[in-house]
């Protein structure tokens, strides 16, 4: 078990059955110690009556803020961080439920790699036939231990060391009530030093967008993720497609091989898309969410 504790920063707005279904799985689920900061958006009567009940649950383990009105996601997060003091942060949608031991396996990581900054936990890949629990404990088996560097860390379910923020701050509030937030957070910190990386060990189960699209109804959805999009593009730019192709003499010269493999994870801790073409299996040279490899025995140049 892991003894040191992180500040669960939850932001709930009026979705009622969601947030007590998430609620319900972080308290049965969490096998390390954790203090629940929630931020309450909404004015729900029945969220309320129930946050109360949590409260007493978890007594000095929980706190709670309440919002005048819903200040947005970005806000709530960052006033969360705010009131955290823990040494691990984690900020959740209200819309996930989570699994057995999936904050231990994902500070774990944290603790085991000082490079690494920020974890996220898989989110895909369950069958409609596997129960989220049973799908849980599949991925553990399959990859306990596991992770693979990624470009972002999405917004649902995010694990990082207190370093972070120390570095880089909380959410940049220019992102308004959500979107590409998470984005722009996970850049900042790979450009401080830290890793991105997704635990392929723990899964965390997302509803996706139940609160915003219930808020954001009609186009304002789409033209608020629209805006946010053109606010992180002109901040860092826009994600290009970069292909890569190997020759058989790259695969067999290590040194070679070395400097390649250090310019795509350069691209791909900057968000581009890499694809690298091989004549050999160089899977493990290139291991990161943002690059495929696809093994071509023949390759024309033109």
């Amino acid at each position: 078990m892991i003894n040191v504790k992180c500040d669960i920063i939850l932001p709930v707005c009026d979705q009622f059955d969601f947030t007590k279904n998430c609620i319900d799985s972080i308290i049965a689920n969490t096998d390390t110690p954790y203090k629940l900061i929630v931020i309450n958006n909404g004015t729900n009567p029945d969220t309320k009556s129930y946050l109360a009940e949590v409260g007493n649950k978890l007594k000095n383990d929980f706190l709670l803020i309440k919002n005048p009105y819903n200040f947005g996601w970005v806000k709530a997060v960052n006033q969360g961080i705010a009131a955290s003091s823990a040494p691990f942060l984690c900020f959740q949608n209200d819309d996930t439920v989570v699994t057995k031991g999936w904050l231990r396996k994902m500070i774990g990581i944290l603790q085991a790699n000082p490079k690494i900054g920020v974890v996220n936990p898989a989110w895909e890949g369950r069958g409609n036939n596997v129960s989220i629990e049973k799908y849980g404990n599949i991925v553990e088996e399959k990859y306990r231990g596991r992770y693979v560097e990624t470009d972002w860390a999405r917004g649902f379910s995010v694990v990082f060391s207190r370093s972070v923020v120390d570095k880089i701050g909380g959410l940049d509030e220019i992102y308004g009530l959500a979107y590409f937030d998470d984005v722009d957070f996970s850049i900042r910190a790979i450009n401080a030093g830290f890793l991105v990386v997704l635990a392929l060990d723990t899964y965390v189960y997302h509803h996706r967008n139940v609160t915003f699209f219930q808020i954001l109804k009609g186009g304002k959805w789409n033209e608020l993720h629209e805006k946010n999009k053109l606010i992180c593009y002109k901040k860092w730019g826009k994600p290009l497609k970069v292909v890569i192709v190997l020759d058989r003499e790259a695969c067999e010269d290590r040194e070679r091989l070395n400097r390649i493999s250090d310019t795509a994870y350069y691209l791909a801790r900057r968000q581009q898309g890499i694809r690298i073409w091989s004549p050999c299996d160089v899977n493990q040279q290139f291991y990161h969410t943002n690059m495929n490899v696809r093994v071509c025995r023949s390759v024309l140049l033109l």
